[in-house]
């Protein structure tokens, strides 16, 4: 009754090595090679860098905002003063 046992503890280790080696090949999908493994590390540097220039832009953005509306209060003067 060993030899059942011996015999399906060796086709589990060769089945796991096999899975392995499948992994190991570079699947092709439409012709592309997908990895098998992906890795998100910069991703969140990349959100970060991308809301810090956000913000940057933003800050631009309400200081022109504030300029223009400076130029416009100054313009509204002058048509005061002139009409």
């Amino acid at each position: 009754m060993a030899v059942p046992a011996v015999t399906g503890a060796v086709g589990i280790a060769g089945g796991i090595l096999l899975g392995r080696n499948a992994m190991k090949n570079n699947r092709k999908v439409l012709g592309i090679s997908v990895p098998s493994k992906v890795d998100f590390s910069g991703v969140s540097q990349q959100i970060g860098e991308a809301g810090r220039q956000f913000g940057k832009l933003a800050g631009e953005v309400r200081n022109v905002a504030g300029e223009v509306r400076g130029v416009r209060e100054k313009a509204e003067q002058i048509g005061k003063i002139l009409g």
